[in-house]
Parts: C-alpha cells; structure tokens; sequence
C-alpha cells in the first residue's frame, strides 16, 4: 500500500527535468500540488492502457518499466534517468512495478504545463487573480482537474485565467436569471449555489443541481445562443470567476470541437462509435440515421444550438465527441430512416 504525503518541500523538485525550469514562487506552488509518497516492493505504481492523470519521478529505490510485449527497462532513484518522468503522456505505455522499497513524487501535468507556459510567456503569477493564499488555495487545482481543462490546451487556460474577473455575491442572490440571455461563462471560486427551473407545473421552480468550489455553469446559452434555462442561486456568500461570452467562445469551446463530415463519422461510428441525435424526440421519428440514438440536448445533461452545446457537454463529461458538419443536412435523403 502506497503511503502519500501532500506538502513537500521545493528542494525535492529543482533539479527535475523540465520542472527545473520554473521560478522559485511556481516551484513552491508546484510542491504544494504534488504528493511525497512510499511503496513497497512489488507495488505496481500504474499499468499500461491506464489514463496517466500524475507524472512520477523516482527519488529512492528501483522501479520496473515493461512494454505489453515483454520489454522492459530499471530505473534507479539518484540516476540520470530519474530526473526525468517514470513516462509522459496522456495514456501509460508501460507497466510500472517497484522492484525494491521506493520513494516517489507526483506531479499534476497539467499544472506543471500551465506553469511551464507561464514561464515562457512572461512569468504570468497565480496571484494576479487569486490574491488571498489562504484556505480557497486549491480552487485553480480543482478547476484544472476537470476533464473540460485536461482537453484545452495550456496557452488557451493561461489566457482564460488572464480573463476572468472574480465577482462577489451574497447568500440568495440570483447570478443567472432563466429565459435572460447568455453573456457570461462562471467558474465557483468559493461558496455554494443552487440550479433552479421553473416549469408550468412548478411555477416556484425545482432545484435541479447544487454546485460547489471548481465547478462551472453557463454555457449551454453561450453554445447555442439560447435563453438561460435555468437560474443559478447562491446558497452562500461567495466568489465567482467569470469570462465573457465571447472569450469562452475563442479558448474554451473551440478547441474541443471535432469537426468530421459524413464520411468521416461514419468511419468512426462502424468502429465503436455511437450516433447520438439530439434533437427533440419529434424530429428524430420524424427522419433520423439508422442506429442512432435520441437523446434531446434537455436531458444530455442529466444523462451523462444543439450539436455545439452537446459535443461540449460530452467532452465535458470524458467523452471522445465529434461534431457532423451541417447536421443531417449532410447526409442523402436515402440513408435516413423514419
């Protein structure tokens, strides 16, 4: 069993490869992210196929990297080779094994990438937008281990951190109206808030969701131009981080787009693809591709401009999502069943 330490000190990490490279107040904030951590021999730190959500460095003892087909290698604590990561990437190609006692650092790439471009952009600090180092230190943390952010890339999540500007509210007040338009993308800094929608049945409305410190809200409207269709009530003071629509249009939606035509969805739904319609249940009896499945954009959300708004839901949620360019207009009349 793995024994894990939050805290350590900076020294451990200034002369790994390419953490060297940050200035001393990143390398501190660095470490106060990563985690110090022991296992025993035989412990299998990671295998190969798994998602790598930490890069590893060896800082005692040896560790055994092997290949689905049967190669491996040693690397040794103290050695050239341990100031580099066990292995980069976002998929391990390896299976790592501790061949002796071993003591280790995990460190989140994605924060290390974020700092990374930061140093090579101007030396950008974390304290331009979050000024008080005190008890809501992790709420960039927690932000950037959203699937959403794992997708985006570094220099975009600098700029989107660049833009945002923090806004207080108090305990009931109302941050987004249902049926007003969309102009602002949130991010939750500190406090809580409520998802509240009102129907014709429950004109008071229901709460559908409470959201807390990392999570965000606002975007189906930017997508897809629509009204709010919900309102976002605080349940606490607190502090939100907003961006505009048109910033979170540029850095947030865009880069996780995918758009195919036709015959490119097609090669990726004969695979282990699914086509997913999210139009309403009308539309689809109406005309719809063979072998799809009707989920209306209402209830994307609960289940997991239409096809914008729900590949960034889907990817949103760790789905591999891609968007039909011209929808079922793109698609011969012969192919669509009803």
């Amino acid at each position: 069993m793995a024994t894990e330490t939050q805290s350590i000190d900076p020294a451990l990490l200034s002369d790994l490869v390419p953490i060297k490279a940050l200035s001393p107040d990143h390398l501190k904030e660095l470490a106060d992210k990563s985690s110090l951590c022991e296992a025993a021999e035989g412990r299998t730190l990671f295998k190969s196929g798994d998602s790598a959500e930490r890069i590893i460095y060896i800082l005692e003892g040896q560790v055994e990297l092997t290949t689905e087909s049967g190669i491996s290698r040693q690397i040794a604590g103290g050695s050239k080779m341990a100031k580099l990561p066990l292995e980069q990437g976002k998929v391990h190609q390896y299976t790592a094994v501790a061949k002796s006692n071993i003591k280790f650092i995990k460190v989140d790439p994605n924060l290390l990438d974020i700092m990374l471009t930061w140093e090579q952009s101007g030396g950008y600090e974390v304290q331009e937008i979050d000024n008080n180092s005190s008890d809501d230190d992790d709420w960039m943390s927690r932000i950037l281990q959203a699937k959403v952010f794992q997708r985006i890339p570094p220099a975009n999540i600098q700029k989107i951190f660049m833009k945002m500007e923090a806004q207080h509210f108090q305990k009931g007040e109302s941050v987004i109206q249902q049926g007003d338009e969309g102009e602002h993308f949130y991010l939750i800094r500190e406090g809580r808030c409520q998802v509240v929608r009102k129907t014709r049945k429950n004109p008071e409305g229901v709460t559908l969701a409470r959201l807390g410190v990392g999570d965000n809200f606002g975007e189906e409207a930017l997508i897809s131009g629509g009204k709010r269709n919900a309102s976002i009530i605080m349940l606490t003071d607190g502090v939100l981080m907003s961006l505009s629509k048109t910033d979170f249009l540029e850095l947030m939606n865009e880069p996780l787009l995918n758009w195919v035509n036709f015959s490119e969805a097609k090669e990726i739904a004969n695979g282990q693809g699914l086509w997913i319609d999210v139009r309403l249940p009308a539309e689809f009896q109406s005309q719809h591709l063979d072998g799809s499945v009707n989920i209306p954009l209402p209830l994307l959300r609960s289940k997991v401009d239409r096809l914008s708004t729900a590949t960034y839901l889907l990817t949103e949620n760790g789905f591999e999502a891609y968007v039909l360019k011209d929808g079922l207009n793109s698609v011969d009349n012969d192919l669509l069943v009803s």
